[in-house]
């Protein structure tokens, strides 16, 4: 095709698989490849479930992706940027005109290399920590980070695994992004359910079946789970493109590489570095606009109409949501910034907002097939 120009995505989450859906409908000549290593969807946002053996069905990307996307199954070694070109692990080479950063995180090579220390952000771990945990009577787990998967991961298991002993423990405050109204709420949940939570608590140092911490106490376990601690893919790094210390290739306003202009970024693996972007943080609430805008932004680039790309980048955030098992949980409203308001919902009806949203995110992704359906607040 004459003036075809050839668009590789690199990642197949959530700001990967929108913003190939968005591309391959806009009216313009493109090679659309999309690579990643998995031939199936990593729903994230559901490890805690994965985890507790909650979670049965899978999606391949394959049924997610328009039929003119190419699905390349390779795991990206490094980015030439000044070639335009990927090289694989395997050593084959794709060249591309343009191409959409859109690798996630993962957990920090720091992380101990120890017997039943896992990480939440990683897929395979909890599918095989949950063969463990039914080997188990009465589990003793150790969750370390009181965010939102930390907290969504103890009240899962606590519900799952009534007979575990379950420890939670968090450097400052647990839950510290809501409201003092969301966090007793969460607390009480987790309380009534025997969850030991240790706040203000830093842990020292690691050994087989057991924590240490700088409250000068050693905690035992079967199981210790990380719930912080991500970085983002080395991909970026190791292609000297310029980053962060988390690993986040830095993108400007338009979500840009400030090196290669080329490349664009969207997800969990960039860093908005202009004011506007201050307030971003790694989430499936962050990426599939990012994913979206990543499409739209390289399309005005190409030369077609878009009001979204002509525009810089910009997400107002409406609130956190977090599941404390199947039946209980919390929607926290916030402001465009992220900070957090006095409305909140609770108990069984914030379980179910927060269930829709997660449907709505394969959802979505299978909408962009045919027509625009993802929208956010801007």
């Amino acid at each position: 095709m004459e003036n075809q120009k050839t668009i590789i995505i690199a990642g197949g989450g959530y700001a990967g698989i929108l913003a190939a859906n968005r591309l391959a409908r806009k009216k313009l000549p493109l090679k659309l490849i999309l690579i990643t290593d998995k031939p199936n969807f990593q729903e994230r946002i559901r490890n805690h479930q994965l985890l507790a053996g909650n979670l049965k069905k899978e999606y391949p990307i394959s049924d997610l992706l328009h039929k003119k996307i190419t699905l390349k199954l390779g795991k990206i070694d490094k980015i030439n940027g000044d070639k335009k070109e990927i090289l694989l692990e395997n050593k084959e080479t794709l060249s591309y005109d343009y191409l959409i950063y859109a690798l996630g995180v993962q957990k920090l090579p720091s992380n101990p290399d120890l017997p039943n220390y896992i990480s939440i952000a990683e897929v395979e771990d909890c599918r095989k920590m949950n063969q463990v945990l039914r080997q188990i009577s009465k589990p003793k787990i150790t969750i370390i980070g009181a965010g939102l998967s930390g907290i969504e991961t103890v009240a899962e298991l606590a519900e799952t695994f009534p007979h575990s002993e379950l420890s939670i423990i968090e450097n400052g405050k647990l839950g510290s992004g809501f409201s003092d109204a969301a966090r007793n709420w969460m607390i009480d949940h987790l309380t009534k359910n025997q969850v030991n939570i240790l706040e203000d608590t830093k842990v020292t140092s690691f050994s087989e079946g057991s924590i240490h911490t700088s409250a000068g106490f050693q905690l035992k376990h079967d199981i210790c789970i990380f719930s912080n601690g991500l970085q983002a893919s080395p991909v970026g790094s190791a292609s000297s493109l310029p980053v962060n210390p988390k690993g986040q290739i830095l993108v400007n306003e338009f979500l840009g590489c400030k090196s290669h202009p080329e490349i664009i970024g969207a997800g969990d693996g960039i860093q908005v570095d202009s004011p506007s972007g201050s307030h971003l943080r790694m989430a499936c609430a962050s990426a599939m606009p990012m994913g979206i805008y990543a499409a739209e932004r390289l399309s005005f680039l190409l030369g077609a109409k878009s009001k979204l790309g002509e525009k810089p980048f910009s997400l107002a955030y409406l609130g956190r949501n977090v599941s404390l098992g199947r039946k209980d949980g919390v929607v926290q409203s916030s402001l465009r910034d992220d900070t957090p308001i006095g409305i909140v919902w609770k108990a069984k009806a914030a379980a179910r907002i927060k269930e829709t949203i997660c449907k709505l995110t394969i959802f979505s992704m299978k909408m962009e097939k045919y027509f625009n359906f993802y929208l956010w607040k801007a």
